[in-house]
Order: C-alpha cells, then structure tokens, then sequence
C-alpha cells in the first residue's frame, strides 16, 4: 500500500530513512551504496517544504519513528491510496450468436397500432 505525506507545518522537515527502521519495515534495502574500499550504505531522505505534498511513498515510511511524531503533533497529513481491484482477464471464448430468424428486422408490410386504437 501506499501513502502520501502532506507538510502541514509552517516550516520544512527533512526526515532521515534510517536503514535500521525504513529498509527494514520495505523488506529490502533502499539505501544509497558508495562505491570504495569501504562500501558504506548512506540513508535516503524525504525533505517536505510547507504545504507540499509528497508523491507516493511506501508504507513503510510509517515505521520511521519521527515520521510518526510529526504526525501525532499534527504536522503531516497521511493519505493512503488504496489500490484499484484488479479486472479479470476478458474471456477469449466466443460469444453465442442468436438464430437468423430472431435477428430479422419486423415486417413492413404490417402496419403499426396506434395508443388507444382498438
């Protein structure tokens, strides 16, 4: 699922994704990788300046635990944006066509009631 974070606050907030609580809740590592002799991974962040709304971002960023203060003090707003259901595949069997006879346009000859004619 994902959420988008609105800054309702009268200042900008920059929020660590610290590896310990972020890449842990994804499930997968979303840190940035240095390359050297030392392979160092640098946490991602998610700055928010007033009234800016994020794109949307994975749940997990809900496990952050200053994402979460920020939202207890009112200062983000949580949209969660639930995903469409899924359509089934269309049916690849043919439809059945009705009979000839049943398809054939009514006969002109006969002439149409009227309302109200006996």
């Amino acid at each position: 699922m994902t959420v988008s974070l609105t800054n309702t606050s009268n200042r900008c907030q920059v929020f660590v994704l610290a590896h310990e609580t972020y890449c842990k809740a994804l499930g997968e590592c979303a840190c940035d990788v240095e390359q050297g002799r030392a392979p160092r991974r640098t946490p991602r962040s998610l700055t928010l300046a007033t009234g800016v709304t994020s794109p949307a971002l994975d749940d997990a960023v809900l496990a952050v635990p200053d994402v979460v203060r920020a939202v207890r003090r009112g200062e983000l707003a949580v949209k969660r944006h639930v995903a469409e259901p899924t359509r089934p595949a269309p049916s690849t069997t043919p439809t059945p066509t009705s009979a000839p006879e049943a398809s054939r346009p009514p006969d002109v000859s006969r002439a149409k009631k009227k309302r109200g004619a006996p």
